[in-house]
């Protein structure tokens, strides 16, 4: 899967030391890029019960040396700035999870395309609403909310297929580490807490 490198810096609005930017981007990185879905085995259990645990999707106070990520022989972990600290200032949804979109908006962090920040980022404002959700409401795909983080082709076309109706998605996917849930219950906010996230549009509001 070809990916494009981005790293996450602090704005001027909030004076940040460069170890909790550091660490936001090492965190991020190496989870959003690690390749590895996890089967759920025939259960549906939370997507994170074998990918280590995030402040940012557990709303839990965990330490480095115990997320289940890094290495807790390394005395590395012990310089990393704690992720309830780095990300103390950034807004929260309704059910406690760090809301990415609206850190972005409100300048508290500024995604680049590349490592150095010499490319510029190509942004789509376009949704994608998804009927076949049986009688949850219907789905939304906010492009912007995404290319605000990464390029087309972190998910184009290996995850999802540019075609309507080319991707067979089911939630069991998803809390299997497919699909969404490459990104959602690693980074993003799990696919088992706060559904109406992305279930967030009625089906009498979906023209057939």
């Amino acid at each position: 899967m070809s990916s494009t490198t981005f790293s996450i810096v602090r704005t001027n609005p909030i004076n940040i030391p460069t170890i909790r930017v550091f660490f936001c981007f090492l965190l991020i990185s190496s989870v959003l890029f690690s390749g590895n879905a996890v089967h759920a085995a025939g259960e549906l259990e939370p997507v994170l019960k074998d990918r280590g645990k995030h402040y940012q999707t557990e709303s839990e106070v965990i330490p480095v040396p115990e997320d289940g990520i890094h290495d807790p022989s390394n005395d590395a972990v012990h310089v990393f700035q704690a992720p309830y600290e780095a990300m103390v200032d950034f807004p929260r949804d309704a059910v406690g999870n760090v809301n990415w979109v609206e850190t972005v908006k409100r300048g508290l962090i500024e995604p680049r395309a590349d490592m150095l920040g010499e490319t510029q980022k190509k942004t789509l404002d376009m949704d994608i609403i998804f009927t076949d959700t049986g009688k949850m409401p219907h789905v939304r795909f906010p492009h912007l909310s995404h290319t605000l983080w990464l390029d087309c082709s972190n998910c184009h076309p290996a995850i999802f297929t540019q075609k309507k109706g080319a991707n067979d998605i089911a939630m069991t996917d998803i809390f299997q580490g497919k699909f969404c849930g490459l990104c959602h219950g690693k980074v993003a906010f799990p696919p088992t807490k706060n559904c109406m996230r992305c279930h967030s549009v009625p089906q009498n509001a979906t023209k057939k």
